[in-house]
């Protein structure tokens, strides 16, 4: 065989195994992909619940301003329309702190809910003291009672209580939707002078949840799921 042709069919074998380990290096399917979970096509009728978290004044008004707070809660309130239009429950979630805390202390202002986020008569408001809801409640027990097994969850912050609640949501028998735009997060600068970008952190929390604990949607995806 000539020295030009072996070298081309080197370098082509060479190219070869280049692209693979690219092809390979691109695909980084979920692990919930990976175990055949399927997207949610469809919200089962009298089991699906909307989860409310923290929209309270803290992150309005108070020490952790949220940048796209706002935005967060108009998708939310989009949400709450969808769920009366389908008789779904709406839980509202207060973060609530001892007197004197240094955010959501239960004697202040900022403990309270957004005025454009008050729960009404029909809703239902469970206060919590830990980061995940299911950790310092009863709520997993209310929603069982109530024959819950879908939820929807949307909320303040991101990668914190909302991840929180979709991390132990799942392990409970919840089949999991956080809705991507209403929730939201904030700049956090570390300990060691490392500042970590609001919208860095909201994706990583969302690739987080949908790698394994359930469906990230945006509002407009998740008002379109028939309901039966």
């Amino acid at each position: 065989m000539p020295r030009l042709t072996r070298r081309f069919l080197a370098a082509c074998a060479f190219s070869g195994i280049v692209a693979s380990a690219g092809a390979l290096a691109e695909g980084h399917p979920t692990i919930r992909a990976m175990s055949g979970a399927k997207p949610v096509s469809e919200l089962p009728a009298g089991k699906s619940a909307l989860l409310v978290i923290d929209f309270q004044n803290e992150y309005f008004t108070g020490r952790m301003p949220i940048p796209d707070g706002a935005e967060a809660l108009a998708k939310t309130r989009e949400l709450i329309k969808f769920a009366d239009s389908h008789k779904m429950p709406v839980y509202h979630v207060q973060h609530v702190a001892p007197a004197g805390s240094a955010v959501f202390a239960i004697d202040g202002e900022s403990v309270k809910f957004h005025p454009d986020m008050l729960p009404r008569a029909k809703d239902s408001v469970v206060q919590k003291t830990s980061v995940s809801v299911f950790a310092s409640t009863d709520l997993d027990q209310r929603l069982k009672s109530a024959g819950i097994k879908t939820l929807i969850i949307s909320g303040l912050m991101t990668h914190a209580c909302v991840a929180g609640a979709a991390r132990d949501a799942a392990p409970l028998g919840y089949n999991v939707i956080v809705a991507s735009d209403a929730s939201a997060t904030r700049d956090i600068t570390r300990v060691n002078g490392d500042k970590i970008d609001k919208d860095a952190l909201h994706k990583a929390a969302l690739a987080e949840v949908e790698d394994t604990f359930g469906d990230v949607l945006t509002t407009a995806q998740i008002v379109k799921l028939p309901v039966r």
